[in-house]
């Protein structure tokens, strides 16, 4: 199951933006996907977004007020001290942390922060915990809670970030049977299955949502939305960051 949810949308709740950007119009640089920059840019931002896919550029390019740029998020092209906030959902595990974070820090203005975010399933629910048992009764290490999010660790102990808070909001996404249906279906261990045995754990699944939700015509699906904001410290960087104030300053 999708960290983003059964219908595979985006979803950042008003507060969690403002909690890890600011309420304040800032110039954020936002690494990898569409969905964030778009959300931040609709939130009032300035929005710099960097994605290695030319395609996923290209699509934030057109008919947005995003400024993009193909790159990666070690080897960021923009001047030392150019952001507010550096940001990243669902994809900070993806990146080297030794090149990653240095990087993050250069970039970032005195005073300034990462925000990075994960959307986790919450498996206290019921209702989950059934769902995840049919799964795992095919495949013990499906829906696992594997999303990434362990991955934080490496910026709260780096020393570009030395200090740093975390925030929690609670999310719920509404999903049909229809989509809950269709995302067993989709699963690895779900295609694996030859058509009498699929058949019998797709119909195990829709049996969960009539007995979860009677009548209904949506089931809501719990998250955690887990936030963290880590200030940079340009100490520590190697090369020292010296903005020359007394030149021409042409802004981005």
């Amino acid at each position: 199951m999708s960290a983003t949810g059964p219908s595979g949308g985006f979803h950042l709740p008003p507060a969690a933006i403002d909690w890890l950007i600011g309420e304040a119009p800032r110039q954020v640089l936002t690494l990898s996907g569409a969905a964030l920059p778009r959300a931040l840019h609709h939130a009032g931002h300035q929005v710099f977004a960097i994605d290695k896919q030319t395609r996923v550029v290209a699509d934030l390019a057109a008919g947005h007020q995003i400024t993009t740029v193909v790159a990666q998020a070690e080897s960021l092209p923009f001047d030392p001290c150019t952001f507010q906030v550096v940001a990243a959902h669902q994809v900070f595990h993806r990146y080297a942390p030794g090149l990653v974070l240095s990087e993050m820090a250069r970039v970032l203005r005195p005073g300034g922060h990462a925000a990075v975010s994960y959307l986790v399933r919450d498996d206290s629910v019921p209702w989950v915990r059934r769902l995840v048992g049919l799964v795992q009764q095919l495949d013990p290490s499906a829906m696992t809670g594997a999303f990434g999010d362990d991955s934080v660790g490496e910026l709260l102990d780096s020393k570009y970030f030395p200090t740093s808070t975390h925030k929690s909001f609670r999310h719920w996404v509404p999903t049909s049977r229809e989509a809950l249906v269709s995302m067993a279906a989709n699963l690895p261990v779900t295609r694996g299955l030859d058509a009498p045995e699929r058949q019998e754990f797709l119909a195990s699944i829709e049996a969960l949502y009539d007995e979860s939700a009677p009548g209904a015509d949506s089931l809501r699906l719990p998250y955690t939305l887990r936030c963290w904001r880590a200030n940079v410290d340009h100490q520590e960087l190697t090369a020292p960051i010296e903005v020359d104030d007394t030149g021409l300053v042409i802004p981005i």
